[in-house]
């Protein structure tokens, strides 16, 4: 049992050795890639030499002048662009026409046109009959968005104020949110 650890200790130290014998090889000879050395000449006294005589400055070129031409200020700028007019404002949806538009951004999947319509509505129409409509698309819309939390806050929102409706209704089955009213606050 004492072999196998002793041949283990012989062929690792045979290892090493070889290894080293491939470097001190290695270090040792030049490489063949390297041009021999050439042979050194023998060294000649340095006379120094004389040192270049200096460049005779460029001729500079002489500017001519042209009476004729008239001087540079009074040459005409060119003529500036012509302005636009102002972009006119889109036109603003009536509410049937915000309404259609809403419904059908819902319809086909456009959430966040539908949010920004919905949301433009609710700003410019709060007391219309179409208001928990409304509402309850800012809800959807957020819902289908990925926008969980959001979606939940408007809920809660949306069914207090709009409590009774049937937008109000629809969102609260599928939100689980509930209107908060007749509550007495607890002493």
């Amino acid at each position: 049992m004492r072999t196998a650890p002793t041949i283990a200790i012989v062929l690792g130290a045979l290892i090493v050795g070889t290894v080293a014998v491939g470097v001190k090889m290695s270090v040792s000879r030049p490489k063949a890639t390297e041009p021999p050395a050439p042979a050194e000449e023998p060294k000649q006294p340095e006379t120094p030499l004389p040192a270049p005589a200096p460049l005779p400055p460029r001729p500079t070129r002489p500017t001519v002048v042209d009476a004729s031409a008239p001087p540079p200020a009074a040459i005409p700028s060119p003529p500036p662009a012509p302005k636009k007019a102002a972009t006119p404002k889109p036109k603003q949806l009536s509410e049937p026409e915000l309404m259609e538009r809403l419904r059908k951004a819902q319809d086909t999947d456009e959430y966040q046109l539908s949010y920004d319509l919905a949301r433009e509505g609710l700003r410019r129409f709060p007391d219309s009959s179409d208001a928990p409509e409304m509402a309850a698309m800012v809800v959807k819309s957020l819902a289908r968005q990925g926008k969980a939390s959001e979606a939940r806050a408007e809920a809660e929102e949306m069914v207090n104020k709009y409590a009774g409706t049937t937008w109000a209704r629809e969102v609260e089955r599928h939100t689980g949110a509930h209107p908060h009213v007749n509550q007495v606050p607890p002493k």
